[in-house]
């Protein structure tokens, strides 16, 4: 493109395209960034603005005028799930657009935008170049849960004596040397820089005190702990090094090496460039600091447009700053670009914005320049050099709401207790999802800043019949089945899990009492204070146990239980226990012997064996509250699931491992967005970070309280002085953080007043931070926003209503909060003097099937004589008539593979789901299973053993039909085929479909790309279809992976093929019709009708 100021637009303006299309037309802001000059701008689009749609528009103009071919636009955002949305639409305009005879002549409908992630672009750069800077191209991409098991290794594996100088235990060490392994990277630091400023650092220990009141010997712990660096520091390189040797990318490296490409090849930044001749960059406000050099190395001076929204920066812990929009003008501009804003929110009500704008108003800074979005935006106000004063932000005006904003008000409830807000919430949300009969049900939420009180709301909903949905790993940690398979691994494993080992004991399987887990107590305590003979300690031995407050050595429960099941009859230690609670204790003590004994399995069969031996299997597939058949085992499955991603880079890893990664997962899930769509009628729980980027038409924000939300500063205010921590001052954004001025200290007393004022300044930002992810929490309801609070939980202090909940009072938008409990002691105090222990495996039910068990045993049958068989006749033909007149609510997720089954046979699907039967058993061990995780790990994936997505026919085989020879038959064959010479782009990915208000799972095996164009193979073991009826009915599979994929990737689908490849047979099996999205849903529809 030429000169800005030198090109003179073509008539076809935004509005027009919009008359054309059958839209409204465009806002004035809307307007000004449709038609803006092809150089650098920033646009500024607070939450619910639209921005998608204006990004589309924008693009459909430039085509329009001819500005760029199609496939010279690149749209890059932060999710594949964004992606998706915004590749859909445009392709959807796109498609409008030329049928209004709007687009060029030479337009190519197969030569669409491109649209992807910044990773995926990113790597995209390295897997094409990576031979340019000596790396692998084909190596497979490490995810969290491999990465986390190699580095571990790594930690486990060392010889270094000055590992336990840092006294952590080895899970702790490993979270640290991949947060350094991921700084490093994401910073493009140097180790060997960071180790010697720390070694600098540690040398404040020599300063003199510089005063006579004390030695400050804080100043030399403080200096200590800064100079362990070099330690984790060269752990992090045994980590890359071992990911070069074996041929691993990590995500956070994809860009950095992308980078490297880029500064050492400019030839490679010239193509991109050429080909990408507009670039539109979305959620800017969540690139990290080595994604911003990137682009900017790329496209400086290039018409690059950036939209983002420093209210919605909220990934702050992974390196992404709101300090990138501050920056745009000066990295792709040279201080001057245009810039925009979006201030209608299309999204939320008045009074939902008024809280918005009340929460971010302490955000607000001066700023120069207007911002009323004016015609062309004008030049010069994007960057630090554009900016007035010091640590200056871009202007982020107040968002305002659109004409169909709901006026409802935002209620407020503060109660006394945690339970009482739960209750009060849970009536609440069930009142919300009332809808007359012909309504839409209502989209619901419940967003948490920490889930340490979700267990609180998840009953309460459930004991008031009010449907919900924990999504992420932490919920399916909560999942009672999973709770106990982890509890149980953890006592295996680890002799300290005191707390796991009670839950069992207490629960359901051995219903042990109170008293007698008192008497296991008492003898942890009586094993403490002897040796390996039971022969007491010395004296001095055993005070110095008593006052320990280190892990393991307060006696352990685990290892009691170990010794009352093998202790001879009578000894003294087993007085204590009533005779059925000892018992029960020596079978479960047995169990976890038997477990032990076989722990040396490998871990899939271990965890399989465990599942069996608690008797979770059954118990599953009995409960009557779950779905029949596969769909009863979902949990259990998705936690297999993240086990064989544990297990990529090492089938023999370990149990301690693969527990100490769901403790780090958990903690990491709650904070990354969710792909999940918002399900109608139905509450779904997740945490504020995960619900980023989507929106409900109800939303409730628990727990505004003091302490947790804005949550306590108390961890992590140190800043880049605690554990681990890449020093601010070799990081990219250092000029957005605090400073620590510890060189100009010359005595320890100095060191401590800098080091206080740093900790002041660490802890201001992290209230500003709190304050956007409260900004985040309220934006994500269009209609009705709840927020709650209460004085007590657990502690031992009332916690009065959020700082934030007081200034929204006080500006005015809500109403006026209660300022003390009306209780002086937690009213919640003598709850636990009341409880019934063990607790009722039938919990607030006992009652219920108590009357109904009496009225059962009540009912004597009585003789009705000659009439018993007309009575007998009429009976029957009522309870037939029931059943074929009965309506069955299908689920909500329906797997792909079952498809078939619902559309061409819904009777018997719902005769199904109204009389569950059992269903045939299968194991990871089972032919199809074993091939599919053979394929994984040829490729470099690894296995997932999923069979959600089978055929019936490879679900038919027992686990000890299969012989090796079957599977080396199934191998050879492929290794023979068309397949084994490519390289797939997608292995076993699962796409959540939003499909007609409900979801389907697809399990994609592998999606290959040749041509420009995509292939979807699906691998089977079984038989091929017998006849094209057969095929007909299995070619909605594949009709279905098509339309995941093109929505998960934003392809258009008539660029997507899709095939079975029957092994067995060899045999590439292509359907001559594929159901198109719409055909989909009309055979679903015929269904429902039918049903």
């Amino acid at each position: 493109m030429t000169d800005a100021q030198q090109i003179e637009w073509p008539a076809i303006g935004a509005d027009q395209i919009a008359r054309a299309l059958g839209n409204p037309p465009p806002t004035a802001q809307q307007k000004a960034i449709i038609e803006a000059l092809p150089t650098p701008a920033l646009v500024i689009a607070g939450a619910g603005s639209g921005k998608t749609e204006t990004m589309a528009n924008r693009v459909l103009w430039l085509l329009a005028n001819g500005h760029v071919r199609a496939s010279e636009i690149l749209g890059l955002t932060f999710t594949r799930k964004a992606a998706g949305e915004l590749a859909t639409r445009i392709r959807q305009r796109i498609a409008k657009l030329a049928e209004v005879g709007l687009m060029p002549g030479d337009y190519d409908p197969f030569d669409p935008p491109v649209v992807a992630t910044y990773n995926s672009f990113a790597n995209t750069i390295f897997r094409d170049n990576a031979v340019l800077i000596g790396r692998e191209s084909d190596g497979a991409v490490l995810g969290e849960a491999s990465a986390w098991q190699l580095a571990r290794s790594i930690v486990v594996g060392s010889s270094d004596p000055q590992l336990a100088t840092l006294e952590q235990n080895v899970d702790t060490v490993t979270k640290a040397v991949l947060g350094l392994s991921h700084a490093l990277s994401e910073n493009v630091a140097v180790a060997a820089d960071v180790s010697a400023m720390a070694q600098e650092f540690a040398a404040l220990a020599e300063l003199p005190p510089g005063s006579s009141r004390g030695a400050y010997e804080d100043a030399v712990t403080l200096a200590t702990g800064v100079g362990s660096l070099p330690v984790l520091l060269d752990l992090a390189e045994r980590f890359a090094d071992a990911k070069r040797q074996r041929g691993f990318v990590e995500y956070s490296d994809q860009v950095a090496l992308a980078l490297d490409i880029v500064r050492r090849v400019p030839r490679v930044a010239a193509d991109l460039r050429e080909r990408h001749a507009v670039v539109l960059l979305d959620e800017y406000q969540d690139t990290s600091v080595v994604q911003t050099w990137l682009l900017s190395e790329l496209f400086a001076g290039h018409p690059v447009m950036a939209v983002g929204d420093p209210n919605q920066s909220i990934y702050g812990w992974r390196g992404a700053s709101a300090g990138n929009l501050d920056q745009f003008g000066d990295q792709f501009a040279g201080g001057r670009c245009q810039q925009f804003v979006l201030t209608t929110s299309w999204r939320n009500g008045h009074d939902i914005l008024a809280v918005a704008n009340a929460l971010v108003a302490p955000l607000a800074t001066e700023s120069t320049g207007a911002t009323d979005g004016g015609p062309r935006g004008a030049e010069g106000l994007c960057g630090a050099q554009g900016l007035r004063g010091a640590g200056a932000r871009v202007p982020v005006e107040k968002l305002t709401a659109g004409p169909n904003a709901s006026d409802r008000p935002v209620e407020v409830i503060v109660t006394e207790t945690l339970p009482d807000e739960a209750d009060a919430t849970a009536l609440w949300l069930k009142k919300q999802l009332v809808v007359a009969d012909g309504q839409e049900k209502p989209k619901a939420a419940m967003l948490f800043r920490a889930r340490k009180t979700q267990a609180a709301f998840i009953d309460a909903l459930r004991r008031h019949g009010v449907p919900y949905h924990v999504l992420g790993i932490g919920g399916l940690l909560a999942e009672p089945e999973i709770a106990d398979l982890v509890s149980a691994l953890a006592v295996v494993n680890d002799p300290t899990a005191g707390s796991e080992l009670v839950r069992l004991l207490s629960g359901s399987r051995w219903r042990i009492g109170v008293r007698d887990l008192h008497a296991l107590s008492r003898v942890a305590s009586w094993l403490r204070d002897r040796d390996y003979a039971q022969q007491p300690l010395h004296d001095d031995v055993r005070e110095r146990l008593r006052s320990s407050v280190a892990e393991g050595e307060g006696g352990s429960v685990v290892d009691a239980l170990d010794f009352v099941a093998r202790a001879r009859d009578g000894h003294s230690q087993l007085q204590a226990f009533s005779e059925v609670g000892l018992e029960r204790m020596r079978n479960a003590g047995a169990l976890f012997a038997r477990l032990r004994a076989r722990a040396g399995l490998d871990l899939i069969d271990f965890v399989a064996l465990v599942e069996q031996e608690l008797l979770l299997d059954i118990e599953v597939a009995a409960n009557e509250s779950r779905p029949g058949g596969r769909a009863a085992r979902a949990n259990m499955d998705a936690f297999l699931d993240a086990l064989h991603g544990y297990l990529v880079v090492s089938e023999t890893a370990g149990l301690g491992g693969f527990l100490a990664w769901l403790r780090e997962a958990e903690w990491r899930d709650g904070l990354a967005p969710r792909p999940e769509e918002p399900e109608a009628g139905t509450v779904q729980l997740l945490t504020v970070h995960g619900a980023k980027g989507l929106e409900w038409d109800i939303v409730v924000v628990p727990r505004f309280v003091e302490g947790e939300l804005p949550a306590s500063a108390s961890e992590g205010s140190g800043g880049w002085l605690g554990f681990g921590q890449l020093p601010y001052e070799f990081r990219g954004d250092a000029d957005e953080l605090p400073v620590f001025d510890w060189r100009a200290a010359q005595t320890r007393k100095e060191l401590l007043d800098k080091r206080d004022a740093f900790k002041a300044a660490v802890k201001h930002r992290h209230e500003d931070e709190e304050r956007r992810l409260a900004y985040v929490a309220v934006t994500r309801a269009r209609h009705a926003l709840l927020l709650t609070g209460s004085f007590w939980a657990t502690q031992a202090r009332p916690r009065r209503p959020s700082l934030f909940l007081v200034e929204l009072s006080e500006a005015g938008v809500i109403g006026p909060l209660p300022e003390v409990s009306e209780a002086e002691e937690n009213p919640l105090g003598d709850v636990d003097d009341t409880f019934a222990w063990p607790l009722d495996p039938l919990g607030d039910r006992r009652e219920a099937v108590r009357a109904a068990a009496e009225l059962v045993r009540a009912t004597e049958p009585r003789d009705a004589g000659a009439w018993q068989r007309e009575l007998d006749v009429l009976l029957e033909e009522r309870r037939r008539r029931l059943d074929a007149a009965g309506t069955i609510a299908l689920p909500t997720r329906v797997p792909a593979s079952r498809f078939k089954d619902y559309v061409t046979d819904p009777s018997a699907v719902a005769a199904g789901l109204r009389r569950p039967m059992p269903e045939r058993p299968y194991r990871a061990t089972r032919l199809g299973t074993l091939f599919h995780e053979w394929v994984e790990r040829r490729y470099g994936t690894g296995g997932t053993s999923e069979t959600f997505d089978a055929f019936d026919a490879e679900l038919d085989l027992e686990p000890d039909s299969v012989a090796e020879s079957d599977l080396a038959r199934l191998q050879a064959t492929f290794e023979a085929s068309p397949w084994a010479g490519r390289r797939p782009v997608e292995v076993e990915r699962e796409i959540h479909l939003p499909f007609d208000g409900r979801i389907v799972i697809c399990k994609i095996d592998a999606v290959y790309e040749e041509g420009g164009r995509y292939q979807v193979v699906d691998w089977k073991t079984g038989k091929a279809p017998a006849d094209a009826a057969d095929l007909e009915r299995r070619q909605l599979q594949l009709a279905l992976y098509r339309a995941a994929y093109a929505h998960w990737a934003g392809v258009d689908p008539d660029r997507i093929d899709a095939f079975f490849y029957f092994v067995a047979d060899d045999a590439i099996v292509t359907p001559e019709h594929l159901d198109d999205e719409q055909e989909l849903v009309a055979r679903w529809r015929r269904a429902l009708d039918a049903q």
